[in-house]
């Protein structure tokens, strides 16, 4: 049987009104026969148009048209949250978010003073005490990222979110632990050279050019 899907009119009109008549028998279609032939097409037509309105109800495409275009991430998920992405053993990416109603109390606040990320060593089972001591850095009250610098010593820490009044320091969000690895001996000098531990050449301090007292010097104007 000759799919609807598939027809023309040119089709239809090249054929003997014999042959219309038995393509609308094919697909169920009670043509009169007397019916003139130019009828005869138009009720094969319109019976095409209906079956292909059915079909492209039936079937749901992989991708319409009018969603072609890919929406845009929003800017902001109106929640509360912090981040924390490693882009290699010395700098990591924070990004955090803080949900518009609670922004706006805290900022109308009258002892209100900002926002700060605090970088709070985690300890572990080798080291109870955490070995250094937490450090703030002040973000922007618009700042939604940062990128901060690690010790080279390593070590497993967690990010706060605080905002920053005259009483404290109130936590709005704590990132999960991370870890680091460790590239420097507890010298502070590099015990590992370039071609045993790959992390150097990644995080760039095989590059990195450390001052001497005498180069501190001569940069002094006499």
């Amino acid at each position: 049987m000759d799919d609807p899907r598939l027809i023309t009119r040119a089709y239809l009109e090249s054929l003997t009104t014999k042959d219309l008549i038995s393509l609308g028998d094919s697909w169920g279609i009670d043509l009169p026969p007397d019916l003139e032939r130019i009828f005869i097409i138009e009720e094969l037509m319109e019976f095409q148009a209906e079956a292909d309105e059915d079909t492209a109800e039936s079937e749901v495409p992989l991708r319409r048209a009018e969603h072609s275009e890919l929406a845009p991430l929003p800017r902001q998920y109106n929640r509360t949250f912090i981040e924390v992405l490693i882009r290699d053993p010395l700098w990591a990416y924070i990004f955090w978010e803080i949900k518009s109603a609670d922004k706006d109390l805290y900022e109308k606040a009258p002892d209100f003073e900002g926002y700060c990320l605090r970088i709070v060593p985690v300890p572990n089972s080798g080291n109870p005490e955490g070995g250094e001591s937490p450090f703030t850095v002040s973000v922007g009250i618009d700042d939604i990222a940062w990128y901060l610098g690690f010790s080279p010593g390593g070590g497993r820490y967690k990010v706060e979110l605080c905002v920053v009044r005259n009483s404290g320091r109130p936590v709005l969000a704590v990132s999960a632990p991370f870890r680091l690895p460790k590239l420097l001996d507890a010298s502070g000098v590099s015990g590992l050279q370039k071609g045993d531990n790959p992390l150097i050449s990644l995080s760039g301090m095989d590059e990195f050019r450390v001052l001497r007292n005498a180069d501190r010097l001569s940069r002094i104007k006499q």
